[in-house]
């Protein structure tokens, strides 16, 4: 199988492909990074939040925004360096980050305040704490 997330790999293919799965994280927290701390309003309109919701948002908005362009760098250095068990810490603690986002996104979800894109949120946080909690604790306790 070809897949980034391939259940029959070896070692070096581990990290490899963990090294792909930093390399689609780095141009998605890239892009909503750079989204977010240049035209925030423009990236909460399509999710259906209220004009008054979103200009009290502008400011986390941006301070959200660097976060992610802070974890996009952090996962290119990440994926430049040579294979190791921090590779592994790495996943680990990304993977439990984005377990905490993905039920802060369903709470926020479910309130109602924001509309069905919100669940592609949702999704994103979902399929990638499951991708590095596969990498950080499935494969890294093989080893």
């Amino acid at each position: 199988m070809g897949g980034w997330v391939d259940l029959d790999i070896n070692q070096g293919d581990d990290i490899m492909n963990l090294n792909k799965l930093f390399m689609v994280n780095i141009g998605v927290a890239g892009l909503f990074g750079l989204g977010f701390v240049f035209a925030p309003e423009a990236m909460l309109a399509p999710y259906g939040m209220s004009a008054e919701t979103i200009s009290a948002s502008v400011i986390m908005s941006r301070l959200l925004g660097a976060s992610n362009i802070g974890y996009a760098i952090l996962f290119w250095f990440i994926m430049n360096a040579p294979a190791s068990e921090t590779k592994i810490e790495v996943a680990k603690a990304v993977s439990i980050a984005f377990v905490v986002s993905c039920l802060v996104s369903i709470a926020v979800q479910m309130s109602g305040e924001i509309g069905p894109l919100g669940w592609s949120t949702v999704a994103l946080y979902a399929i990638f704490a499951a991708a590095y909690g596969y990498f950080g604790f499935v494969k890294g306790a093989e080893d």
